[in-house]
């Protein structure tokens, strides 16, 4: 892989963390947005209400995907987007499984709406991004040769 490739890679990641970012701010489900949901959400069902502030909202989560998708590119490396892009997932992955499993709510997919659409979409881009990178210069490196052994000077 070339640098200009891993770099192009780092970008397709990078606008597919910016989404997961920016769905936070859509609405995901009955018109509240993630800004709405609380943290708490992804972790029990019973959680009900705003939340106290942005910082327990489940926004930050996704803010985290935004961050660690921005540093990952700039320092292309696969570990760090990777990270975010896990950390992306769980938080879908849990919202849409507390939400289903709350007694209280009837979720079916035509109830979600473009926030977790476009998270989910975005996330796919996120992937994209990260094989597009490669696996770095270790892929390259071939098997030496062995040498062939120098005879001893002459007497």
């Amino acid at each position: 892989m070339t640098t200009r490739q891993r770099a192009t890679g780092a970008v397709v990641a990078v606008l597919g963390a910016l989404g997961v970012t920016a769905s936070g701010y859509l609405d995901w489900f009955r018109g509240r947005d993630a800004t709405e949901i609380p943290l708490e959400r992804l972790f029990q069902t019973s959680a009900v209400g705003a939340p106290s502030s942005y910082w327990n909202s489940m926004a930050l989560a996704l803010a985290v995907v935004g961050l660690l998708g921005v540093l990952g590119a700039l320092m292309l490396s696969r570990f760090v987007l990777l990270i975010g892009w896990l950390i992306g997932v769980a938080t879908l992955v849990l919202w849409i499984v507390m939400s289903a499993n709350d007694a209280s709510l009837s979720v079916s997919a035509g109830d979600l709406q473009a926030g977790a659409w476009v998270c989910g979409v975005a996330l796919l881009v996120y992937v994209v991004g990260i094989i597009g990178m490669g696996r770095g210069p270790r892929s390259r490196e071939e098997t030496p040769t062995p040498a062939e052994p120098v005879p001893p000077p002459e007497p």
